[in-house]
């Protein structure tokens, strides 16, 4: 796929070169267990390349390829309210990567609001 600059922009997409088109989403998780970050894409992996999240209180999250699959991420505690981020990275160079076909998720301990933003490809 080739688009210009702004057409990218109004996207909310940045093109990186014709193979790795960056995205981002808001998370907004706050049921214990499986919380969706990304949906599943068939035959393609989803690569992290940063992380921002704040949590409204005391929880424990995980990261795993597929609902209560996989885990990506030993527990990330948060002991009370506070925040959380894996550095922007750039492509091949990504933090954590799912199965190819499975969705990002974020699993949470109890329910607790996390939000945040993740920047990540498909691959």
């Amino acid at each position: 796929m080739t688009m210009s600059i702004m057409q990218a922009r109004e996207l909310g997409r940045v093109i990186i070169d014709t193979e790795h088109v960056i995205k981002r989403a808001a998370i907004d998780a706050a049921s214990s267990g499986n919380n969706t970050l990304v949906a599943a894409i068939a035959g393609k992996k989803i690569k992290v390349l940063g992380v921002t999240l704040y949590a409204a209180g005391a929880v424990n999250i995980k990261f795993q390829s597929g609902a209560g699959g996989t885990d990506l991420t030993g527990p990330i505690s948060f002991p009370a309210a506070g925040d959380y981020t894996i550095s922007m990275t750039l492509p091949g160079f990504h933090w954590i990567e799912t199965a190819a076909g499975a969705l990002l998720n974020l699993s949470l301990s109890d329910a607790v609001q996390v939000s945040g933003t993740i920047v990540y490809y498909e691959e």
